[in-house]
Parts: structure tokens; C-alpha cells; sequence
């Protein structure tokens, strides 16, 4: 439940800090006083979006905090969910309090803090959705939409949440969705794929057949030098070879000649030792050279056509070079590459094959769960239906009739959630097979007929009211806030829906903004919102009224700005008809009778148990007091 709140910056509030009790409680105020600020302070603590302009004149920053106790008091969610998400975000509790914080600058940054740690939007979006639920005066119109109509049946048969049955089917489904999608892709791009690999075969029989060669081209162009030049190279080996070592008088005979007679001289002199080694090294030098010449001549050989064939040769590189714009060691690569894709190219159809393969199993998973869901909602629509009618009775709606329609859901844009008209397949969506709709009469002897069509405005109110009290039996948040959700309505109307809410805050926390004081009446902690100018600047002030400013207030909402006796004694008789003890909610409700403990010089305080005391904390100032809470400022 929502403990305190305090709000800096945000429109017209300045400051203000607020302590709300576990039970029902009301904020009053004229027209245009700010009391719908409380609520858009709430709607950032659910990551509703932080608009620049919510921030104060001459203010750069809008804060709103908020502490929650999440264990041990009235109305305190399950805490499963809420421990998986805090556990998600890497949080903890502390004291069983969870404290969220939002603030949102001009400059358009904003900032989020869980615990007084830095955290994300996100995270407080999940964590606020799951401890408070926001019912404006416009979510009736949410009842003219039918998509929205499923989603009651389904929170009806708990059919919903992190690991229900709904949350099943929708992974199924989005598996099945994948596969479909894929397939879909691979037939559509058939013709592009079979057009990619015939060109990619007709590229790799031009390249396999150029029987390409790493360095080849390089080596080609050497060779084509080498032919070019061959005769004259031809005449120099041969002639280096015949001058060095062949002829008679060859520069290796003449050496030898020299080394023989220098061997025979006598020895010990030095110069001589010199010549004679030298003369051995240009022996061995000349020979080798020779050899070489021998080589030259051997490599220079040109065979029949030979230079044709090279030139040949190397023209269809140089054309191949010019055609895929890379060099030949590239080709070699590229080919390769080419082949890859070959292969990928015509595995699709096997993946094809297999795909749709898999595609039937899933199908068959998908239908299984969407079976068993349409078999949930068949037997639990007859229950809401029957629910909403007993509200609706005690709503002043006496004769309503209401019935929840169930249809097979309509193919979508999107082809892959239509059956194959060839198949015995049925059309699913992301919530199964069905479409439900809201059918209604509040007349005897008229037909039902869609509730968009035939509920007037106050009627969508009652009925909004009725789904809301039937579906907070079997939810886990905490804190509901009604914002002028009795809209249309007046009188003995008003009065059994303060009953309601009243029934309602036996379970959960609840806060109404509210024109209509047969509903204040009702609520165990009554705030009063006004506007104020303070040193030339308007600002909203919200004080927690006392018995007697109660009943002041009350009758200002009776009466108007002239508050007469009768108004004052009118108030009175509200107040006290609103301490008769209401059953608990889900039960119808039997008056008692009993002795107000309320006087006009009286206080008034909400306990947890949600009874009246007669005693109050809250002083006509307007400030509140609390242990353990983050700190506070006076609310007025």
C-alpha cells in the first residue's frame, strides 16, 4: 500500500507530502484545484511519460517520492511477482518499504531511484504497475473498445500473469511466429535465390576453368619477358658458355694452364701463395659461370608457340583481372567464396523442408494452448458476467443483463495469423482464438446488445466500476486510485458506489478524487485540495480534514460556496449513515445499526482494520506525522 507521497515542483504543487491510511481515502477540492496533479504525480511513479512542461514555473527539477509497504498490512500484493521483478532489477526491500523516486527537469533528462539507488525507466515501470492501478475518468470510454474485453475475461479466469496460462500460449506463439515468418521469407525470396545461383554457377565455370594458379600471372608476365628477349639472351649463354669453358683457348683452360705452372715454382714467397689462390677462386668463379650460362640457355629454350600461348594465357587474366576488378590471387579467393554461398543457397530448401517441419509441431503447440484457453474462458465468461450483474444491482442498475460474447478471432493484416484456406487450421492472434464482447441491456425486455452501442455515459461508468470491484477480488495490486470515475452520476447512485468503494478498501488501498460527497462520506482519511496564492505565485495546498472540517467540506459539496445549516446538517447525516459496518467485499451488503461515535466537535482517523475511530492525528494545519519515513514536508 501507498504510504506517503510527497511531491516538489510538480504544477501548481509547491510541496506537498501526504500519509494515506490502508483503507478508503478521498481527495475533495474545486474544479481546477490540482487534484488531478496527484494523480499524474502517481502515473510518473508507473513510468508514465515525464513531460517538461509538468514542471513548476521557476522550478528546474519536479520531484515526486513515494514509500510503499509491500508486507504485512491490508491490501499488501502476494509478493511472488514483485520479488521475481525486484530480484530482475537486482533490488531488495528494506524494513518491508520499497520507496520509488522520479524527477523530471526542464531541460527534458530525467532521473529514476529505487531504494535511493540509480535505476530505469523500465524498472519502475514494472515495479509501479505492479503496486499501484490508475482507473481515470476516461477509462470507461476503454469499455467501447471490444479488443479490450479479452483482456477482462482473461484477468477474470487469472488466466494472465508472468507464469499463466495466457503467458504460455504467448510463447508458443511467438516461437510460431518466427518460424512462420522465416518461411515466408525463404518462399519470397525463391526467385532471387534461384536468380543468385545461376549466376554464382555461371561465375564459378568461367573462374574453375581459367584453372587458375596462385602467383601465376606474375610469373606469366616474366616469362613473356624472358620469350620476347630469347634470341639475344640464346647468343650470350652460348657465347659465355663457349668463351668461359669450351673453346681452346677458354678462359678456364687459360686459368688452368696458369695454376699448373704456378704449382710448380718454388714456394715461400708470399705474393705467390696470394696469386696462385686467386687464380683457384676465378677457376671455381669461371666454371660457375659457365654452368650458369648452360642454364640461361636451357631456360631460354622456346618451345613450338610458345610465346602465343603465353600471351594468350596471360590476356584472359588480364580480362578476368578486369572484369571482377581484383588480381588473381583474389579470384582464387573469391571463388571459394562463391562456392560458400552456392552451398548456403541451395541448403535453403532443406531448411525449408525442416522449417516447415517444424512450423506443424509448433502449430500443434500453439492450437493445444489456444484449446485450452478458449476451454478457460468458455467457463469462466457465464461467472463474470453473472459478477458484473450483482454490481451492477447494488450500482442502481437493478435490471441489468450482461453476457460476454466469445467469436473466433479474425485474420489479421499480418498473413501468417490466417489459415491456410486449404487447411483445417483456425485463425489465432497474440491472445489465442477468441475475441471477446461485452453484450448488455439495462432494460427489461430489451435485447442485448454490444455495450458500445447501447450504455450511456453514467451506465459505462457503473459498469466500469462493477468490472473494477469484481476483478480486485483476484488482484494483486495494492493500491487502486479512481480518478472522478462517477461521472454521470449523482444522488442514490453516488451513494452505493461510495458503498462500493468502501466494500472495496476491505481488500485493497484505496484513493478516489471524487466531486460528490455521498461518496466522501465513505472514506476512512478525507483530504481537501485548494488553490492558494502565496507572495503573488498560485499554489495547490491538500490538508487532511478533522471531523468538523469534514463535515465543512462536505457540506461546501453540498450546498456550494454559501454553506447553509441544512447543508452542515446534511453533511452530518452522510457521515453518519457511512459509519453503519459494510460487509466485506464479495458479499452482499446488510445495514446494521449502531451508534455513531462521530461528533461535530469530533476527530476522525482510519485504522488498519479500515473502522472508524473517532480520533484523528491530523491537525486543521494539515501536517502529518509518521515513523520511519523518508523525510517529510507539511502538506499545506
Amino acid at each position: 500500500m501507498l504510504d506517503y507521497l510527497r511531491i516538489r515542483g510538480l504544477a501548481l504543487l509547491d510541496d506537498v507530502a501526504l500519509e494515506f491510511e490502508p483503507g478508503m481515502n478521498v481527495l475533495t477540492g474545486e474544479t481546477g484545484a490540482g487534484k488531478s496533479i496527484i494523480v499524474d504525480a502517481l502515473t510518473l511513479l508507473r513510468g508514465g511519460r515525464g513531460r517538461a512542461e509538468l514542471v513548476r514555473e521557476g522550478d528546474e527539477t519536479a520531484r515526486v517520492e513515494a514509500q510503499f509497504a509491500v508486507r504485512g498490512r491490508i491490501g499488501a500484493p502476494a509478493g511472488i511477482a514483485l520479488d521475481e521483478i525486484l530480484d530482475q532489477f537486482g533490488l531488495a526491500l528494506e524494513d518491508e518499504a520499497l520507496v520509488l523516486e522520479r524527477r523530471i527537469r526542464r531541460s527534458g533528462r530525467g532521473r529514476v531511484a529505487i531504494q535511493s539507488n540509480l535505476s530505469t525507466l523500465a524498472a519502475i515501470t514494472e515495479i509501479g504497475s505492479e503496486l499501484i492501478e490508475i482507473c481515470s475518468q476516461h477509462e470507461h470510454h476503454s469499455l467501447t473498445h471490444v479488443a479490450h474485453h479479452l483482456e477482462l475475461l482473461d484477468a477474470y479466469a487469472q488466466l494472465d500473469g508472468a507464469e499463466g496460462p495466457l503467458a504460455d500460449y504467448a510463447g508458443h506463439y511467438r516461437g510460431w511466429r518466427a518460424l512462420t515468418e522465416r518461411i515466408a521469407e525463404i518462399r519470397e525470396q525463391e526467385a532471387e535465390r534461384l536468380s543468385r545461383a545461376d549466376y554464382l554457377r555461371f561465375q564459378i565455370d568461367e573462374l574453375e576453368r581459367a584453372s587458375l594458379e596462385p602467383g601465376e600471372y606474375e610469373q606469366l608476365r616474366a616469362r613473356l619477358g624472358v620469350l620476347r628477349g630469347s634470341h639475344e639472351l640464346a647468343g650470350f649463354a652460348n657465347q659465355a658458355q663457349s668463351q668461359l669453358y669450351e673453346d681452346d683457348n677458354a678462359v678456364a683452360s687459360v686459368l688452368a694452364v696458369l695454376l699448373e705452372r704456378a704449382r710448380r715454382l718454388p714456394e715461400g714467397l708470399t705474393a705467390l701463395a696470394e696469386i696462385t689462390e686467386q687464380l683457384e677462386a676465378a677457376q671455381i668463379a669461371c666454371e660457375e659461370a659457365a654452368s650458369a650460362a648452360a642454364r640461361l640457355a636451357d631456360e631460354i629454350e622456346v618451345g613450338p608457340n610458345e610465346l602465343e600461348h603465353t600471351q594468350e594465357r596471360l590476356h584472359e587474366l588480364e580480362r578476368l583481372r578486369r572484369k571482377h576488378g581484383c588480381d588473381v590471387d583474389e579470384l582464387i579467393e573469391r571463388t571459394q567464396s562463391m562456392h560458400d554461398e552456392l552451398v548456403a543457397l541451395d541448403s535453403a530448401e532443406d531448411e525449408l523442408a525442416q522449417l516447415e517441419q517444424l512450423e506443424s509441431k509448433q502449430w500443434a503447440a500453439v492450437k493445444r494452448h489456444a484449446d485450452t484457453l478458449h476451454a478457460a474462458r468458455v467457463a469462466a465468461a457465464s461467472g463474470l458476467a453473472r459478477a458484473i450483474e450483482a454490481e451492477l444491482d447494488a450500482l442502481h442498475i437493478p435490471n441489468a443483463k450482461l453476457s460476454v460474447e466469445l467469436r473466433a478471432v479474425e485474420a489479421g493484416a499480418d498473413p501468417s495469423d490466417a489459415p491456410d484456406p486449404s487447411s483445417e487450421r483456425c485463425a489465432v492472434g497474440p491472445r489465442g482464438r477468441d475475441r471477446a464482447e461485452l453484450r448488455f441491456s439495462a432494460n427489461p425486455g430489451e435485447p442485448l446488445a454490444p455495450l458500445n452501442k447501447v450504455a450511456s455515459g453514467g451506465e459505462l461508468s457503473r459498469v466500469l466500476l462493477a468490472v473494477k470491484s469484481v476483478l480486485s477480488t483476484r488482484a494483486r495490486v495494492a493500491t487502486y486510485v479512481f480518478d472522478e470515475v462517477d461521472a454521470g452520476v449523482g444522488g442514490a447512485v453516488a451513494e452505493a458506489i461510495g458503498l462500493r468503494l468502501r466494500r472495496a478498501a476491505s481488500n485493497h488501498q484505496i484513493l478516489c478524487i471524487t466531486h460528490l460527497p455521498q461518496i466522501a462520506a465513505y472514506a476512512q482519511a478525507h483530504f481537501r485540495v485548494r488553490k492558494l496564492v502565496v507572495d503573488g505565485r498560485t499554489v495547490t495546498r491538500v490538508e487532511r480534514l478533522d471531523a468538523d472540517e469534514r463535515v465543512e467540506e462536505l457540506a461546501r459539496m453540498l450546498g456550494g460556496k454559501r454553506v447553509t445549516q441544512s447543508a452542515r446538517e446534511h453533511a452530518r447525516a452522510l457521515l453518519e449513515q457511512a459509519l453503519v459496518p459494510t460487509p466485506p467485499a464479495g458479499k452482499p451488503p446488510v445495514a446494521k445499526p449502531g451508534k455513531s461515535t462521530a461528533k461535530t466537535t469530533g476527530k476522525t482517523t482510519a485504522k488498519t482494520s479500515g473502522k472508524t475511530t473517532g480520533k484523528s492525528t491530523a491537525k486543521t494545519t494539515g501536517k502529518t506525522t509518521a515513523k520511519s519515513k523518508p523525510r517529510r514536508a507539511n502538506a499545506s
